[in-house]
């Protein structure tokens, strides 16, 4: 019984061995060797870098003033009787805007005029004496000092009528401040008296109307410190006058041409920025007094300045960069020093030069030397992943660490 056990035994121990010996010479022979994988291009949808002629600015915001406005003070004291304009209304030069209660106005102009003829009467008199007096005084009828007081008191009478003369041409100008007109021409603003009440005269907190000139108005805004030398060296450039695109920010459809015309004499320690404001014609009452919008100062041209598609540039640990796709369909990693927006465009100040191929889409799963292969725009929508799910992927790229 032993016997036999050990005859199976061995018999099982040597198929064992043909076993492993088969295994050892077909690892030998390399009948089970893995073959390496090839990875396939990724897909990504290119651009490529183009050089044209763009402009150099310095973009702010700021906010519309009108170009004229005044605050319509009464020049008299007295009761508002009569508002003669509409909210809102356009006014011109001399249109008359309140009426004020001018009664008391117009008795003064008639006491001035009475006490006028009052004072030429006195004149006529006292002429008449001064005359019949030469004759009295050469025959000693009556004294020199008599005469000399004769004449003093003509004198006198020709200062009153000049008093007289005076206080009518201000009564005149009281009882014409009665009826309150419009210096300028613009859009009157919203009643800030209401009729009945009794106004003062140069009360200037308390204004009866605000008419603004909309026709053209002051674009305000301020720029950096450290912009300032730039535009301080092309304003000098450009004889002292610089065109300023404005647009609104609610609707950037809606847009104005104007130039600076003013620079503040200082620099706000405050807030390390300076105050410019430009003059932009409105004739078309586009925009309006107090609206925010956006401002580009145009300071040059830039000539054969490089361009590419804003997508086409990333943001990573080391700066800014994009794909270039070789001619063999690799991708190089370039660092970039990019500069201003134009449109969808962006500029590229180093880094890239025009005529080169590069990735706009499809960056997230590309690392350097990676092979690509071009797909159209109309099927960019398959690169866009989920950074989510993606996450892990992101992690391992090295263009994202």
């Amino acid at each position: 019984m032993r016997k036999s056990d050990d005859f199976i035994g061995m018999k099982g121990f040597k198929k064992l061995l043909a076993a492993a010996a088969c295994g050892i010479l077909a690892l030998h022979c390399g009948c089970g060797k893995q073959q390496p994988m090839t990875r396939p291009p990724t897909p990504v949808v290119s651009t490529t870098a183009i050089a044209a002629d763009v402009p150099l600015y310095i973009e702010a915001i700021g906010y519309c003033v009108a170009g004229e406005s005044v605050n319509i003070v009464p020049q008299v004291s007295g009761q508002i009787i009569a508002l003669n304009f509409t909210q809102g209304q356009s006014v011109k030069v001399g249109d008359p805007l309140c009426t004020i209660d001018g009664r008391a106005y117009a008795a003064n102009l008639e006491k001035a005029e009475a006490q006028l003829e009052m004072a030429k009467a006195r004149l006529k008199v006292d002429s008449a004496q001064l005359e019949r007096s030469k004759a009295l005084v050469s025959h000693n009828y009556i004294s020199q000092q008599q005469y000399e007081n004769y004449g003093a008191q003509v004198e006198q009478d020709t200062s009153g009528i000049a008093s007289a003369l005076a206080q009518m041409r201000q009564a005149k100008i009281d009882l014409e401040h009665c009826t309150v007109t419009s210096p300028i021409n613009g859009i009157a603003g919203a009643y800030l008296v209401d009729v009945g009440n009794v106004v003062a005269a140069m009360s200037v907190n308390k204004p009866l109307v605000t008419v603004e000139n909309i026709d053209s108005l002051y674009v305000e805004f301020s720029i950096s410190e450290n912009d300032f030398p730039k535009l301080q060296r092309f304003f000098s450039e450009n004889g002292g006058r610089l065109s300023v695109e404005v647009s609104a920010i609610s609707d950037g459809e809606v847009r104005g041409e104007a130039h600076v015309e003013f620079i503040d004499n200082s620099i706000n320690r405050k807030t390390g920025s300076v105050k410019l404001r430009a003059l932009m014609p409105n004739a078309d009452h586009r925009f309006w007094p107090g609206q925010s919008v956006r401002a580009k100062i145009l300071l040059t041209t830039l000539r054969d300045a490089v361009l590419v598609a804003s997508e086409a540039v990333k943001l990573g640990q080391q700066g800014r960069y994009a794909f270039v796709i070789g001619g063999d369909k690799s991708v190089e990693l370039r660092l970039v020093d990019t500069g201003q927006l134009h449109g969808n465009m962006l500029l590229i100040a180093n880094g890239l030069k025009a005529g080169e191929l590069v990735v706009q889409r499809g960056q997230l799963m590309l690392a350097p030397g990676m092979k690509v292969v071009e797909m159209p725009d109309s099927k960019a929508g398959i690169f866009e992943h989920d950074l989510e799910k993606n996450k892990k992927i992101a992690e391992r790229n090295p263009t994202t660490k």
